[in-house]
């Protein structure tokens, strides 16, 4: 089990990544992109941004690529 501190940590990496990912290319990163900017297994990846989407934090599509994008209102911060 993974400790509060280091969920945290992942999550303010996914969050960190994404906001790069689009501000640099315009279009969002796919769970392997995020998985090789972070160091975090692809199925740490995806439980993450699954929180993430939960907090109303990302915002993506299921089974479509390339939509993960932070939620109106976080891109700023």
């Amino acid at each position: 089990m993974k400790s509060k501190n280091q969920k945290i940590a992942n999550e303010k990496a996914i969050v960190q990544s994404v906001k790069k990912w689009y501000r640099t290319r315009n279009y969002g990163p796919s769970y392997r992109d995020l998985s090789e900017i972070t160091g975090m297994s692809l199925g740490t990846v995806y439980n993450v941004c699954h929180e993430l989407r939960d907090l109303k934090i990302l915002e993506f599509q299921d089974n479509v690529a390339r939509t993960i994008k932070l939620r109106e209102g976080y891109e700023k911060n």
